[in-house]
């Protein structure tokens, strides 16, 4: 299954649904960004840490699967030179109109995130991911290309969901119900029947993969980053969060 296709077009598709990470940022917290100060998420709810962020005025910010005119505009009006790129061409779509309409400069384009040879070696000071590393199975390819582009002593700052939370039948939490239906590792390409993913297909939903903890972080350790803070956040669910109360994970990585 080619994942950045499929779930490229599932992303047009939440974006005209109004998916909550494809409202592009409000003018006032784009005027507070370009008064330094800067909010943007990895995970559902909770801002990034000041900390991990204030260094990144003026440098090189690589941001993957960001797109919706959200952290692409928000970074570039804090004062970074942003690169995004994201699967979906409605995602970027919103980056670029939110540079454009905010008179701000930054690079948008639609690629797969997984594929990053178009970029140099050692070009970025900051690489900048959300919860979308859930939306490919093998992170392998990823990792590669942002070791590639990411200057030593830079950053590597994404979020996760936590693999638990892909236990879970849909159609019963709907109904407010926690039963456990599947085994992690979980992905909807092997986990689920032909026919379930057909109908995937046909109603252009995204296509996810839990990872397990070990398959997330410890190719990050092999390679030499230093992982420097964590925190942990909500999935604004609340019949989730009444069980689990680290349903998303944020990390940041040094590449020492």
């Amino acid at each position: 299954m080619n994942e950045a296709y499929y779930n490229g077009k599932a992303w047009d598709e939440e974006a005209r649904r109004g998916n909550y990470w494809t409202l592009p940022a409000s003018d006032e917290d784009v005027e507070a960004a370009k008064g330094g100060d800067l909010k943007v998420r990895l995970t559902p709810k909770a801002f990034v840490k000041e900390s991990w962020i204030k260094g990144c005025k003026g440098k090189r910010v690589l941001l993957l699967a960001s797109g919706g005119g959200q952290q692409t505009v928000l970074f570039a009006a804090y004062g970074a030179k942003v690169t995004s790129i994201d699967a979906s061409s409605e995602q970027i779509k919103r980056d670029q109109e939110g540079l454009e309409k905010h008179s701000l400069d930054g690079i948008a384009m639609v690629g797969d995130m997984r594929d990053l040879g178009a970029l140099e070696d050692n070009s970025f000071d900051f690489v900048f991911i959300p919860h979308s590393i859930n939306f490919i199975s093998d992170l392998s390819p990823l990792y590669e290309g942002m070791d590639r582009t990411l200057k030593k002593g830079g950053h590597f700052l994404f979020g996760v969901a936590n693999p638990v939370l892909y236990l879970f039948d849909e159609k019963k939490e709907e109904r407010g119900k926690l039963k456990v239906k599947y085994t992690i590792p979980f992905s909807d390409e092997r986990s689920r029947s032909r026919k379930e993913v057909e109908k995937m297909i046909r109603e252009k939903d995204t296509f996810e993969s839990s990872h397990t903890l070990s398959s997330i972080l410890s190719p990050l350790f092999e390679k030499g980053y230093v992982l420097t803070d964590f925190y942990s956040d909500s999935s604004l669910n609340d019949l989730v969060d009444s069980y689990i109360h680290d349903s998303f994970l944020a990390f940041n990585f040094l590449k020492s």
